[in-house]
């Protein structure tokens, strides 16, 4: 028998690379849909028996690797029944067999592209998103940066500003595109960012901006130390509070 090993694909993350965006019309699982997407692969452990609910209250932690899609999704015409047509959701589950699965960590936080077959909608509760598909390949998606244009009407200018007001030095500036709750942790704090980013040898420069979904975006960046060069991609989070775009958390992906 193979063995096959749970995993999902999140990120992330379609819209513009996705191969068949949900536009009204689901994805037909009767017709092997889909067979191929594209998103920001992540790592999630889900809790499983008996309750479904949380890993530290005794639920067994069941390890999965998911795909956040840029635009929703929908399934319908699965033969058993359980597709819901009225179910969008942006999270797909995912079964590999042995060799393309031990691929998955190395392409971790990456956007990447999977072809797929086999797909399924959730019938049990180890099914811990609407989809299951099997990946049969995975490789590295040439995700498009956004340009000025595109970053008009998203929170990818809040992040344009954080990035020129720390490249200014200008901590104050920077903290102000951070939710107010975290303008205190030492990370944010004005001061701080001054000192660092007013510091560097080379100032901090934004390279560009992918949008992953509508709160989620990857930027890569560079800036030097006197004793060390950066070349940094992070992850950034988020949310829009009364009206206005704030960054909501930032999470380094190389370490830098």
């Amino acid at each position: 028998m193979r063995k096959y090993f749970p995993i999902a694909l999140v990120s992330i993350v379609c819209g513009f690379w996705q191969t068949a965006a949900w536009a009204g019309s689901c994805y037909d699982l009767q017709h092997q849909e889909p067979s191929e997407l594209t998103g920001t692969l992540d790592y999630v452990i889900f809790p499983g028996p008996p309750n479904y609910e949380d890993v530290q209250n005794g639920d067994t932690p069941e390890p999965s690797y998911i795909l956040k899609l840029h635009d929703p999704i929908c399934i319908a015409d699965d033969v058993d029944g359980f597709a819901d047509p009225n179910n969008i959701f942006q999270d797909v589950q995912l079964t590999a067999q042995q060799p393309v699965f031990d691929q998955f960590r190395r392409f971790l936080h990456q956007i990447v592209t999977v072809k797929t077959t086999n797909p399924m909608a959730a019938e049990t509760g180890h099914y811990h998103e609407p989809l299951l598909v099997t990946v049969t390949s995975i490789a590295p998606a040439q995700a498009k940066p956004m340009d000025l244009t595109d970053e008009y009407g998203t929170a990818a200018t809040t992040i344009r500003a954080f990035y020129d007001a720390l490249g200014d030095g200008q901590g104050a500036n920077a903290s102000a595109m951070i939710v107010p709750e975290k303008r205190t942790r030492p990370a944010f704090a004005p001061e701080n960012m001054t000192r660092f980013y007013g510091g560097l040898a080379d100032p901090i420069r934004l390279i560009d901006i992918v949008q992953e979904n509508t709160n989620t975006f990857i930027v890569n960046y560079h800036y030097a130390t006197k004793s060390s060069v950066c070349n940094g991609r992070a992850a950034i989070t988020t949310t829009m509070r009364d009206g206005r775009n704030y960054i909501q958390g930032i999470r380094a992906l190389n370490g830098c």
